[in-house]
């Protein structure tokens, strides 16, 4: 919330983050968030109240629900689906220029501004692989230690 802040101030700059690590996330679907398909391939999303105690002393007071659901459509439910940790965001745009036949510009604008609202509202988080780079290095190290250890720096 204190870097929600900053981030409104511009006292803290937002890291960039590069368009192909954005493609290579993998989208995972918060777990407390119990959902189901119905017949109209939409997805019914329960979501549950917060257990902080001045939010279960307010709805009390004003009897709201212990829980609210949201409905996807059914291109909202095929995306829900592919936010299983399985499928990386690239794929998703590509199932999704496939099942609707939408070009991909217009898959990949659509998708993450709905990746990007789900995420907002923490339905959503995202998994991004480490580089290459770094697990190669990490790999080459012990190969390149010398015979004798005590010899070595």
């Amino acid at each position: 919330m204190f870097n929600k802040a900053l981030y409104a101030l511009k006292l803290k700059k937002r890291p960039d983050v590069d368009r192909s690590k954005v493609l290579k996330a993998f989208p995972l679907r918060n777990q407390l968030i119990t959902w189901e398909i119905d017949d109209k391939e939409e997805a019914s999303l329960v979501i549950p109240q917060k257990d902080k105690f001045w939010v279960k002393w307010t709805s009390k007071i004003f009897m709201l629900p212990d829980k609210r659901v949201v409905v996807l459509d059914s291109i909202g439910a095929f995306v829900w689906q592919m936010c299983d940790g399985k499928h990386t965001i690239s794929q998703i745009i590509k199932a999704l220029q496939k099942k609707h036949q939408l070009t991909r510009k217009e898959a990949e604008t659509s998708l993450f501004t709905f990746i990007q609202t789900l995420g907002k509202r923490n339905f959503i988080q995202f998994a991004i692989p480490q580089e290459a780079k770094q697990n190669q290095a990490a790999v080459q190290k012990p190969a390149q230690k010398k015979r004798f250890g005590f010899l070595s720096r």
